[in-house]
């Protein structure tokens, strides 16, 4: 199957990109407004998108980013900002925004493609770690199949439930701050003074530690959580 590349927009469709990307194998999907980028993430999976930064004033961009990446959170795609002016601050304004890569309107062909195929590797291969099964101790979690086993018994978990622990395993042997929890799970952007976090905890717990003599989760007083390899 060819990537998909989705461009939103006017300026790619005019640019004369579509043509050399279609030769080269990839299959190009258009949207002219937010709301037709958001349905075509929603109906189909993306590979690449492609947005222009003049489309856009002032913190529209990065809220529209972020929704975009929502839309698609469990398969990330890279996306390439075009920038007219391209200068320094440009680029630090798009890549903040949440863009991978930022190029000029005037980007060659040639190096465009370059850029493609260097994101598509590199987004390929982070597909393929976040999907690799993890393991501590007795404690098995599958992110393919959303599947939980700890000492070969299955454990049954709410999404968010299963998204919170495969965090804290990812990070096995590491303190994990509610702040990064909030952040990295719940894609809060700062501490709303929410105990959701403990919630969650206390939830996951009594699911984890039933008929257990270890104890999973761990606290850190005044820090966050941890997971540890063994006692």
């Amino acid at each position: 199957m060819h990537e998909r590349l989705l461009a939103v927009g006017e300026f790619f469709v005019q640019s004369g990109f579509v043509d050399a990307l279609r030769a080269d194998g990839y299959e190009i999907m258009k949207a002219s407004s937010e709301y037709e980028a958001l349905r075509a993430i929603g109906e189909h999976t993306i590979d690449l998108l492609f947005l222009d930064h003049a489309d856009y004033e002032g913190s529209s961009l990065p809220k529209f980013i972020k929704a975009l990446l929502r839309e698609q959170a469990d398969r990330p795609f890279p996306i390439i900002l075009f920038e007219n002016p391209f200068h320094e601050r440009a680029v630090i304004q798009g890549l903040e925004a949440g863009a991978n890569d930022v190029v000029p309107r005037t980007v060659s062909k040639e190096e465009l493609m370059a850029r493609i195929r260097n994101l598509l590797r590199i987004f390929r291969i982070g597909e393929e770690r976040s999907r690799k099964k993890v393991t501590v101790g007795d404690l098995s979690i599958d992110p393919g199949s959303r599947k939980v086993v700890r000492g070969g018994n299955d454990i049954e978990l709410t999404v968010k439930e299963f998204d919170l622990l495969l965090y804290l395993a990812r990070h096995a042997n590491e303190v994990c701050s509610r702040e990064d929890i909030l952040k990295d799970v719940w894609d809060y952007d700062f501490d709303m003074g929410t105990n959701v976090v403990d919630v969650y905890i206390r939830h996951l717990r009594t699911k984890m530690d039933k008929g257990y003599s270890r104890k999973l989760i761990q606290s850190v007083r005044g820090v966050g959580y941890i997971i540890k390899e063994g006692e």
